[in-house]
């Protein structure tokens, strides 16, 4: 049998990469928040604090841990920390979220203030893990080899079953790798990271910028983001597709000049036309659309400029990615063939915890299905027309709802829209709508305004607010059966 990997035989990761850029650069920034600035010197103190304390707590190498810390810096330092230990973690906003998933984790770090739960450790993490005497760092234990478990992440559970993927030490460095090459055609030098931390790709698109020495910008909102990105002069900003659209509604209501801003990056959802023409125009002329999910890492990434010609264009699959488009059989059809969505990749994760293929419909014989309806052109473009489970069959015509909802957030009255197909009267499946809106608006009146525009919604309900995962997707499944049941 092999002798055990000493610790110099461990697999290095991000977190030797930052403090290495923590000692080349250590008074650059690191992390900009609206509150304050952390310095790389900084970011690399703080994790050598908390493998300090980590190490004191002697958890065994194989176990999984969650962390749940509001804090992007802190959740960065956190799980870098645990990286260097070869400890698996699994970051969410909240306990609670990954506790409901029954994962095999029974110890959490989280912030002051949570709840208890019989069975579990959770341990509370408040600034004395943080600050202390200078370290000099110790050998990384790390992680055994590749092929170990280092990093789950939550599904956004868009369609109403959330589930965890788990990703090896390889496979998680061929998706920053992958993340390198789809931000590539512009991502750079100091970025502003709208998705969570606490989530997949906003953690990796942070880890990636602070391997490579750039500095991670972060804001609550829009206007805010906008203030941070003139401000700061932010040469990029990555965002989900509902947080771009929140970035030209504020750009068209009070306009906010960004000058530095070479790329912008959305990912998340299907982009309409006439948002990428406005984010075009309204925010940076070099927009780009990233098309990936939790389970695979990045697919495609594509400038808008290329997306332009037909509604529902998505990208052309990055280096290591395969696109199928399938029959109900699950048999490759030819090019310009609508049909079922599935892809690999050389990041691709793993059902966690591992079980029957019908415990994860999603991830099968090595592909993932993430549900969407699309073809091929000869040239290998994906056309996507939308989620299966939500595309909406109104007279014979199919739609997207995102092309219905791009429509609706045009009246100045609606502040939010998830559109959702239901059978009417007649057993046909007909457009509805729920809204949240900034002023009284009386739901005739929107559905005549819809009409004039060649939407015919049926029916509109007045919402307080939508339902909405941590990238902004709005919970069809959860509106509709709250309102329609």
């Amino acid at each position: 049998m092999a002798d055990a990997p000493t610790p110099r035989d461990a697999p290095p990761t991000f977190a030797d990469d930052i403090l290495f850029q923590a000692r080349l650069r250590p008074g650059q920034p690191a992390v900009i928040l609206p509150d304050r600035l952390v310095t790389y010197a900084m970011i690399g103190h703080g994790i050598l604090r908390v493998e300090e304390r980590l190490r004191a707590l002697a958890l065994p190498p194989r176990e999984v841990v969650g962390v749940a810390l509001a804090s992007p810096i802190r959740q960065l330092i956190f799980v870098a920390a645990l990286f260097r230990l070869g400890v698996a973690s699994v970051s969410a906003e909240a306990a609670e979220s990954v506790i409901a998933l029954r994962l095999p984790a029974r110890v959490y770090f989280q912030d002051p203030g949570g709840a208890l739960t019989p069975g579990l450790t959770r341990t509370t993490v408040d600034e004395g893990w943080f600050v202390g005497p200078r370290l000099t760092p110790q050998a990384a234990r790390g992680f055994a080899g590749e092929n170990d478990l280092c990093r789950i992440e939550l599904t956004s559970g868009s369609t109403g079953s959330p589930k965890a993927v788990s990703t090896s030490v390889a496979s998680f460095r061929r998706r920053l790798a992958s993340q390198f090459a789809a931000e590539s055609l512009g991502v750079r030098g100091r970025v502003l990271v709208l998705p969570r931390t606490a989530g997949g790709l906003g953690f990796r698109v942070a880890a990636r910028v602070l391997a490579t020495g750039g500095t991670v910008v972060s804001a609550e909102s829009a206007r805010e983001a906008l203030q941070m990105a003139a401000a700061y002069r932010v040469d990029a900003i990555v965002a989900s597709v509902q947080q771009a659209r929140d970035l030209v509604r504020e750009q068209r209501n009070a306009p906010t000049p960004c000058p530095s801003l070479g790329a912008l990056l959305m990912t998340g959802a299907l982009p309409t036309r006439a948002l990428l023409s406005e984010a075009r125009a309204r925010l940076c002329s070099q927009t780009i659309v990233h098309y990936g999910a939790t389970e695979t890492g990045p697919i495609a990434s594509t400038p808008a400029d290329l997306l332009m010609e037909e509604e529902g264009s998505t990208g052309y699959p990055l280096p290591g990615a395969t696109i199928e488009i399938v029959d109900a059989e699950g048999r490759p059809t030819p090019a310009g063939t609508l049909g079922r969505v599935r892809v690999r990749t050389a990041a691709m994760g793993q059902a966690f915890p591992s079980g029957p293929e019908d415990a994860h419909p999603s991830l099968r014989s090595g592909w993932f299905y993430p549900g969407d309806r699309g073809r091929l052109t000869p040239d290998g473009m994906l056309v996507l027309e939308g989620r299966e489970s939500e595309v909406i069959n109104s007279g014979g015509v199919k739609r997207a709802p995102e092309l219905i909802e791009e429509v609706v957030l045009r009246h100045p009255n609606v502040a939010e829209a998830a559109a959702f197909g239901a059978p009417g009267p007649d057993g046909v499946e007909e457009i509805n709508l729920a809204v949240a809106t900034r002023a009284p608006i009386a739901a005739e009146d929107l559905v005549a305004w819809c009409g004039a525009r060649g939407v015919a919604v049926a029916r509109v309900f007045a919402v307080d607010a939508l339902p909405r995962t941590s990238m902004g997707k709005i919970r069809r499944d959860e509106v509709k059966k709250s309102l329609i049941g």
